[in-house]
């Protein structure tokens, strides 16, 4: 776990100045390489090979002396398996290192050396013969990548706040905010910035150093929905994978540990953990809220099976202020997802005592463990009841009411219009720019899949593999306590298992995640087994319904909304929740659109300054 940086002329200084940004990601170590065509700049949090010999950027020479530079963010777990087999084609290795067997496999098999890994990243390799830089991110985007392209200036970084030491303009991009006041995050390609990118999860750029030319390709695609009607098979191969992504995630010469909630998820990996190591030294965190928040006593549950040498924290009313403006900070561009307090909390928790640890995050997108999965497989069970004539008639019926939420009913019995009512459902906001965007998703998607049950619970297998979400949210997180999480879930070969799961295996018309909770049958008790999904959120509107919390912020908005900085589309949009707020109406929804605009001044006030 790293932080990586580069552009592609030399200025040492420059490149000082940008590592200094990222020494929350390495603070082991700072490396520089530089020549006339580019310069590579690299921290280091040190996890194998603790030696010099880890430090980066790395140069590996090969025995036809060809030689590669690279500077990487992140794990290969197989790397391993990929070392023998390079050592039998004449590959000699100097250290323990991951990293060096990225740059032989890069000699071996060129660009395709990444269909090869297991892991997460993002790297940069620089190949002077060829004059070119190859960057790639990994399948699942668990690892960032920026860039900033001018047509002659290519910078590029794990995280904004280094591209901004160069002198650009910062200039917001109305699509990303159009996009973030829907769906609380930036999806790649784009960024806050106009002219600074984020390289796709599942994608290799080429960046040709001579005639400064720009080749992107995706080098995975996600795996099309091919049902297995075989339960036992399924449940076998579940327990398997997961215990063999487990073990490739425990490799490490620096001490590990587990994130605890007492949900399902991180309750099977650290089952697994402990096959594979003392429970009595295996050390556990979690984070406990108030009220019904709480899920203190599923943890104590599974602690007391256990064993573990366990660490507990509440999350309380103050953490939100003081946690604030840290994380403004370390996500460096709008993010508004809630869960990221508890997760910087608890990774602050882990760091005291590891430098590793493993989440259960990624296993509810996979095996439809929301809420809305059990909602949406409900309504399709009973719109297979009626006849299609009667369906067609609550359509066209639905097209002349007025009434949104009458309308929204009969469209969800007439089985038609599935991207508007999961627009409806979840109360996002449908600007144009969103609305095209959630089509082409929901269309990339029912490619995938054929049918409707599995495009809606699928979605979320997007917000998974668009890496900027629930990824960004944890490698922020870690990244800003110095700390590398794992995530067994989030191995690749998970997507491949998911898409053999029939709908109605994983999900069922009582709960959700039923396969799941098959595969844990008779391993966990039953309390832990049965309990539904809670979340690992903090009760974010409670706090923002009392005014004391946001004051501060309201003096943020309204410079924010008097900088011009918003398109006129969204003004109107906050001049609607500004006026909720004003009448009292402090719904759920109203308040997380205001939370949306506070963190969006938040992030203005912080990084848009001269």
């Amino acid at each position: 776990m790293c932080g990586i940086n580069g552009f592609n002329w030399a200025d040492k200084k420059l490149l000082s100045d940008m590592n200094g940004l990222l020494k929350h990601r390495g603070p082991d170590n700072e490396g520089i390489y530089i020549d006339k065509k580019i310069s590579l700049g690299h921290r280091r949090l040190a996890i194998l090979d603790l030696s010099e010999k880890g430090n980066q950027p790395m140069v590996y020479t090969a025995k036809d002396k060809k030689k590669a530079i690279i500077v990487f963010n992140g794990q290969i777990y197989n790397f391993l398996e990929l070392k023998k087999e390079l050592s039998g084609k004449g590959y000699k290795f100097n250290s323990k290192s991951d990293t060096e067997v990225i740059l032989a496999s890069y000699l071996e098999w060129g660009f395709d050396c990444v269909k090869k890994f297991n892991g997460m990243w993002s790297f940069a390799i620089y190949d002077p013969q060829k004059s070119i830089l190859f960057l790639s991110r990994d399948r699942l985007g668990q690892k960032p990548l920026y860039y900033f392209f001018d047509g002659k200036k290519f910078i590029f970084s794990s995280e904004l706040k280094s591209i901004l030491c160069h002198n650009i303009r910062k200039e917001i991009d109305d699509e990303a905010v159009d996009l973030f006041l829907s769906l609380a995050f930036i999806p790649s390609p784009k960024s806050i910035l106009k002219n600074v990118y984020k390289l796709e999860p599942r994608q290799n750029m080429i960046f040709n150093l001579r005639d400064l030319k720009i080749l992107k390709y995706y080098y995975y695609k996600i795996p099309k929905y091919k049902p297995v009607f075989d339960k036992k098979y399924l449940i076998k191969k579940t327990k398997s994978l997961l215990f063999d992504a487990t073990k490739k995630r425990m490799i490490s010469d620096v001490p590990f540990g587990a994130f605890l909630s007492g949900g399902l998820d991180s309750s099977f990996i650290v089952y697994n953990m402990a096959k594979l190591t003392p429970i009595e030294k295996l050390n556990t965190f979690s984070i406990g809220f108030s009220g019904k928040y709480d899920e203190t006593s599923y943890i104590k549950t599974i602690i007391k099976k256990f064993k573990t040498k366990h660490h507990h924290i509440y999350f309380k009313e103050e953490d939100f202020e003081k946690l604030l403006k840290e994380i403004v900070y370390l996500y460096d561009e709008p993010f508004a997802d809630s869960s990221v307090f508890p997760t910087l909390s608890i990774s602050k928790l882990a760091k005291k005592y590891v430098s590793v640890s493993l989440s259960g995050d990624g296993a509810d997108e996979l095996f439809a463990g929301y809420p809305k999965h059990l909602f949406f497989y409900r309504i399709w069970r009973l719109q297979r009841l009626l006849p299609e004539s009667i369906k067609k008639v609550l359509l066209k019926i639905s097209n002349k009411i007025s009434n949104d939420k009458v309308t929204y009913i009969l469209k969800l019995f007439s089985g038609r219009n599935y991207i508007d009512i999961y627009m409806q459902h979840f109360g996002l906001r449908e600007s144009p720019v969103f609305a095209d965007y959630l089509k082409n998703k929901y269309k990339e998607i029912y490619n995938l899949t054929g049918n409707m049950p599995e495009t809606i619970t699928r979605m979320d297998l997007y917000y998974l593999t668009v890496g900027d979400n629930y990824a960004h949210k944890l490698d922020s997180a870690g990244m800003g306590s110095s700390l590398e999480i794992r995530c067994p879930f989030m191995d690749y070969r998970f997507l491949e298992l998911e898409a053999e799961i029939p709908i109605n295996y994983k999900i069922s018309f009582k709960r959700e995640k039923e396969f799941i909770r098959q595969v844990l049958a008779g391993i966990f008790p039953r309390k832990i087994i049965i309990k539904r999904k809670q979340g690992f959120k903090p009760p974010l509107t409670e706090y923002l319904r009392k005014e004391r919390n946001r004051k501060q912020m309201n003096k943020k908005i309204e410079k924010f909304i008097n900088s011009n900085l918003l398109n006129k589309s969204q003004k109107e949009f906050f001049d609607y929740i500004n006026r909720n707020i004003k009448k009292n109406n402090l719904s759920e929804k109203i308040l997380r659109d205001y939370w949306k605009f506070a963190v969006l001044a938040c992030w203005a006030d912080q990084w848009l300054k001269k």
